[in-house]
């Protein structure tokens, strides 16, 4: 295996590190990225993998999710 060293704006990495996730042949030490990340860009990431995760639950009939009339109402 080959070892590749990408730097990422810190801005970008939350992105940049969702899109190297779905990559199945891509290893990642999180050791050294996660200290990098600030609380705000780590609760992002917690927030937007739960997301990714319930919209496959509801592409496989596990689970039911609002509508988007249904979220508008509401507010």
């Amino acid at each position: 295996m080959t070892q590749l060293t990408i730097n990422v704006p810190d801005e970008k990495l939350p992105f940049f590190m969702l899109l190297a996730k779905e990559l199945d042949f891509v290893v990642l030490d999180e050791k050294k990225v996660v200290s990098k990340l600030s609380a705000k860009q780590k609760k992002w990431i917690e927030n937007f993998s739960t997301a990714l995760q319930e919209a496959e639950q509801h592409a496989t009939g596990n689970i039911k999710l609002k509508t988007a009339e249904q979220l508008l109402n509401e507010l």
